[in-house]
């Protein structure tokens, strides 16, 4: 017995640290910017999927049948293609939209910021996926796997909600588009359409891509708490500046969301239908403590905002007492109101629901000139969650849960339709990404850390 520990023993001591260096390695590898048990959890911030029985399915529904429109196209073949999800498929869809090759080799730097990105975002959908455990359309209607990388079993055995292709695909968009902003509008629609992708090819419901849009923004909120991103992301500026040639005072404005977003749905659409049912299951809570709620969240203005975010955060924010975070959050609501202004403008108009239905309005005046699309309480309910979140990642899921129920706000309330707060929500992300790269901007942030991390 003592010859075999003697000799089991160096073996035994071997194996551990065999593991040891591996499991190191491994660590090493994945290397995320924030791990999955810090970062937002969409389980708490997000509302649960629709059931089938809710009227907020219609929209999945009619969605599910357009992808299926779409399959035979070379738009569904693509969507097959993009059923591959890793670091080397991004660096493949994102390279073209920068026109120019992102590698290892060849773009060491933007690779790395890419690929901790996604590794990162990979964490951001598992809390709600593990929570809902979702029926995916695939399995649902009993269909065939059309994305090339799809297997049933795997699709079978994991949620739908949300949808974590899209949640890492977003999530990269983002952090590159805040790198080149030159290219964002570019980058912003591939990662757009990457999300749409999982519709056509049944792997997910509109719901579960809108909702991987919001777990990848709350992701790279979080992201930014980390002092490491910021260094990642400078030296992939420099590398991406050098590559493409361009100089930093090029950078184009803010992202334009007719670039990036479809058109608004018109009466004409079958999406219509469901604008119009969540319309009126809305309209049923008016008379409820969410509705009182949803009369309060229509007033945007900074004092509002101020006092709405106080609560989450756990500090009072005053222009006098918090003077930072106050010009934070007012150059910010500037920003994210001129940029749904200028899609508004440039879009096609949309009348509010309340107009379009002959009602009276329920909060506000009858604003018959105003646009519906894009809801600019929810652009800049979202994007002001999404700021403050950098400031105060303890408090996300509470910061997040108010910012996303003011764009939620305007279905009840009818002046805005469904699809058009969720227009809002990403062109909101997509906004903040432009923000960070800005100087002014990023002094604006650094300053309300500080005054935030002070007491």
């Amino acid at each position: 017995m003592r010859r075999f520990i003697r000799h089991a023993l160096p073996v035994f001591i071997l194996l551990f640290l065999s593991q040891s260096v591996f499991s190191q390695y491994r660590s090493q590898t994945v290397n995320l910017y924030v791990e999955r048990e810090d970062q937002p959890d969409g389980g708490i911030f997000l509302p649960a999927p629709p059931d089938t029985a809710s009227v907020a399915y219609i929209d999945d529904f009619i969605q599910w049948q357009w992808g299926k429109s779409m399959r035979p196209t070379e738009r569904g073949d693509r969507a097959s293609q993009e059923s591959a999800s890793s670091t080397t498929e991004m660096a493949r869809i994102y390279s073209e939209a920068l026109g120019f090759k992102i590698s290892r080799t060849e773009t060491p730097a933007i690779y790395n910021l890419m690929s901790r990105s996604y590794h990162t975002a990979e964490q951001a959908s598992k809390n709600p996926k593990a929570k809902y455990m979702r029926i995916r359309p695939v399995i649902q209607y009993n269909e065939t796997p059309t994305g090339r990388s799809d297997r049933l079993e795997s699709l079978r055995t994991s949620g739908s909600y949300p949808s974590g292709h899209t949640t890492r695909g977003m999530a990269t968009a983002l952090v590159l588009a805040e790198m080149a902003p030159e290219y964002q509008d570019t980058i912003l629609r591939r990662g757009f359409e990457y999300g749409e992708s999982r519709i056509i090819v049944s792997a997910h419901y509109q719901s579960d891509v809108n909702a991987g849009y919001m777990c990848a923004s709350a992701c790279v909120a979080a992201m930014h708490s980390v002092p490491e991103f910021y260094t990642d992301m400078e030296a992939a500026r420099a590398e991406y500046y050098e590559k493409s040639g361009r100089k930093p005072e090029d950078k184009n404005g803010y992202p334009d969301g007719k670039r990036i977003l479809n058109e608004p749905v018109d009466t004409a659409s079958n999406r219509y239908y469901g604008d119009v049912a969540q319309y009126f299951a809305g309209k049923a809570e008016r008379a409820t403590e969410r509705g009182a709620q949803a009369k309060a969240d229509a007033d945007c203005s900074v004092e509002a905002l101020l006092k709405a975010f106080s609560a989450p955060l756990g500090k009072n924010l005053d222009v006098k007492k918090t003077p930072a975070m106050a010009a934070l959050v007012t150059e910010s609501r500037k920003a994210l109101l001129q940029n749904a202004s200028d899609l508004a403008a440039s879009a096609k108009f949309r009348k509010s629901p309340y107009v379009q239905l002959c009602e009276a309005p329920f909060a506000g005046e009858i604003e018959k000139t105003r646009s519906s699309y894009p809801s600019a309480e929810s652009e800049i309910g979202w994007g002001v969650a999404l700021i403050l979140t950098e400031i105060a990642p303890d408090h996300a899921n509470d910061i997040l849960t108010l910012g996303y129920r003011m764009g939620s706000s305007g279905i009840i309330t009818g002046q805005h339709w469904a699809t058009d707060i969720t227009s809002a929500r990403i062109l909101a992300a997509g906004l903040v990404a432009s923000l960070h790269a800005d100087e002014a901007f990023r002094k604006l942030l650094s300053e309300a850390k500080k005054e935030y991390a002070g007491g």
